[in-house]
């Protein structure tokens, strides 16, 4: 690890989705991704309920939920994701109540009232471990008794004895999007540079915190929390997860 690397103006996660809310559907290849969620919500949500989405960005998640029949109350802390989340529910007919909240601020009327929940798309990564430790709590009491939790993360541990430091690089809709890390002792910078093709000069850098949770560390959590039934998989098909080889890390468990 170089020591030279220095770590570059910092923006909130609220702050640096706001900045990005412009450019996140092409970088999440939106229509693509959906069919994908759709397909393997059948499988891990098999049985229709009141489902809620948190950290829901743009909508992805919420939407192929709402395909599949669940009745979904999405939350972020970005008001320009959800607006636009907002306009997507309408985009593709359906009614999806939403909150800007973080995982903290979700008032108790939610308590004991999802059947699933879901946070996908590594938003966890953006909670310190106190943050994160904290978070998964307020899921459990989120659910009612079975209720089914759906996490994801990268799993850092490869990609930083791997030294990949390029997550993605995109050419799509009139946009050039990089995403890429700066590693260090205890945490990472996460870093996304947009511009068009050919005007390299046009461009928009932005950078956050994230913090590189373990599966051990993680598996911890949700069982202080009192999750059962807790698996580590490397895919939306349920691949098994090894720390080695798995670039994701997804978590299903039960209360």
């Amino acid at each position: 690890m170089k020591k030279n690397v220095k770590h570059s103006a910092l923006l909130s996660p609220e702050k640096f989705y706001d900045e990005i809310s412009g450019i996140y559907e092409q970088m999440i290849d939106f229509k693509k991704n959906l069919v994908l969620r759709i397909d393997a919500y059948k499988r891990i949500f098999p049985s229709k309920g009141l489902a809620a989405d948190i950290g829901c960005g743009i909508g992805l998640d919420s939407i192929a939920l709402s395909t599949n029949g669940h009745k979904v109350t999405a939350f972020d802390i970005s008001p320009k994701m959800i607006e636009i989340l907002k306009q997507n529910a309408l985009r593709y007919g359906f009614e999806i109540e939403s909150g800007l909240y973080s995982f903290e601020s979700i008032p108790k009327i939610y308590k004991a009232k999802f059947n699933n929940i879901v946070s996908v798309g590594n938003t966890i990564a953006h909670l310190n471990p106190v943050q994160l430790q904290k978070a998964i709590g307020k899921i459990f009491e989120m659910l009612e008794s079975g209720g089914k939790v759906f996490l994801h993360i990268l799993n850092y541990e490869m990609l930083r004895k791997q030294g990949k430091r390029i997550n993605n690089i995109a050419d799509r809709n009139g946009k050039i999007i990089i995403r890429f890390y700066n590693f260090f002792e205890k945490d990472i910078d996460f870093n996304i540079l947009s511009f068009p093709p050919g005007k390299p000069k046009d461009f928009q850098f932005v950078t956050t915190r994230h913090y590189p949770h373990t599966k051990n560390e993680i598996n911890n959590y949700l069982k202080k929390a009192g999750f059962k039934r807790i698996r580590f998989m490397n895919n939306f098909e349920g691949d098994k997860f090894t720390a080695v080889d798995s670039k994701d890390m997804f978590i299903i468990a039960k209360k």
